[in-house]
């Protein structure tokens, strides 16, 4: 039997890419475009160690997904890694 490879959306990539925080309606909050070849895991692990000690709680990193979920003071909102520059009209996924 075949083994299944699971999908690899962090690896490093020469495609432009962006770090990109949107609220619990996927409206843009913030974004930072990233340097080809950056390592994607590292960023988005670096930006859910900053939002906890900021006070916001944090859901765990799933190792085959690009994002992450964040709570604080009843707002919620989605830090992820997108491959399309946000705002472009062409939507984020």
């Amino acid at each position: 039997m075949r083994r299944r490879t699971l999908p690899e959306s962090l690896k490093p990539t020469n495609a432009p890419t962006w770090l990109v925080v949107r609220d619990g309606l996927n409206r843009l909050i913030e974004s930072r475009q990233l340097a080809p070849g950056t390592d994607l895991r590292a960023v988005l692990a670096a930006t859910r160690d900053e939002r906890i000690a900021a006070g916001w709680s944090a859901e765990e990193m799933g190792r085959t997904v690009s994002f992450f979920f964040c709570a604080r003071g009843g707002e919620r909102h989605m830090v992820s890694i997108e491959y399309r520059q946000p705002g472009s009209g062409l939507g984020a996924w």
